[in-house]
């Protein structure tokens, strides 16, 4: 009950951060036009310093040599959710313009942008490195699994996964966890400046990151959400199978407390927010996407306090 009580208290306050964001789009101080700024900078800048400093901070050669159990919980967990999400395409009959959209939804959390502050409040410092090693597999097959599926269901000619594929490896988050990695082991002490900066930088991550979440629920309009067919079964796949899946992968390959709270966590986390910008580069139906976030996201704050009762 004490957890129960404590995750109500943490989730509180991701929501009442994530509120917040929805106010300033209701007052007009965040604009459409800013959202380009937010997510260059979080993406591009913050996340790099995040996981830079999270590595060098919480990881060292002896134990980055001992998480292959986490990363490989982390790999097999993602692609089993992305198996059975695109099965249910075809159980569901969607539509091929929506079928890529709702493969993202089921098989993939928003490991960062509410992952990474739910679990640092859930379980404290610490999690932060099994946050970043979940990171290291989700950010890859986040890419790989979202533009394998858009590909196969679009109807866009000259839109093919290995003219896109490359990109998953250059992008800068993925960079950033190459670069922690080879710091961590390479035994290299980052300069007093250089350390200092990345991690006020890595700070903003949590608030911008709930702030723009909330101005995403905004521009969505939570009056627009309808649950029309495959979006009823969306939250079953994110909330229910994800976490069970999570859950049992830690038992069969030993992953113990905090790690593999912090896996079934993760994998309990909303919609990605960037479906909505993968789906309106392959043509597909942003609008659907952009109900699952909102929706996956309201529901996230009263299914985890309820997951944190069986961790």
């Amino acid at each position: 009950m004490s957890a129960f009580l404590g995750s109500i208290s943490s989730v509180l306050i991701i929501l009442l951060m994530t509120a917040a964001g929805y106010i300033f789009g209701v007052r007009k101080w965040m604009l459409k036009e800013h959202k380009p700024f937010l997510e260059k900078y979080i993406m591009n800048f913050a996340i790099p310093c995040m996981c830079i400093d999270g590595f060098v901070r919480h990881l060292s050669p002896e134990l980055l040599r001992g998480s292959w159990r986490i990363i490989a919980v982390s790999s097999i967990g993602l692609c089993i959710c992305f198996f059975a999400s695109a099965l249910m395409v075809y159980l569901l009959r969607l539509p091929r313009n929506r079928a890529g959209v709702f493969i993202g939804m089921g098989a993939f959390s928003n490991a960062l942008f509410v992952g990474y502050p739910m679990c640092r409040e859930l379980f404290g410092e610490e999690s932060i490195l099994y946050v970043m090693l979940f990171f290291i597999s989700a950010s890859v097959l986040i890419f790989i699994g979202c533009y394998t599926a858009f590909a196969w269901f679009s109807d866009t000619k000259g839109k093919s996964i290995g003219s896109r594929i490359f990109k998953v490896f250059i992008n800068p988050p993925v960079l950033s966890a190459v670069v922690g990695v080879l710091i961590v082991m390479s035994g290299i002490t980052l300069p007093r400046p250089i350390g200092g900066l990345i991690g006020y930088i890595s700070a903003t991550v949590s608030p911008l990151a709930l702030l723009y979440c909330g101005f995403i629920i905004y521009e969505s309009g939570i009056r627009n959400i309808r649950i029309d067919r495959g979006m009823a079964v969306m939250p079953v796949m994110r909330f229910v199978l994800a976490p069970l899946v999570g859950a049992a992968l830690c038992r069969l390959f030993g992953v113990i407390p905090p790690a593999s709270s912090v896996i079934t966590v993760e994998m309990a986390m909303p919609v990605i927010t960037i479906l909505v910008v993968l789906a309106k580069e392959w043509e597909a139906d942003a609008q659907y996407a952009a109900v699952g976030i909102v929706l996956s996201t309201l529901a996230c704050f009263i299914v985890i306090p309820v997951l944190m009762l069986f961790l």
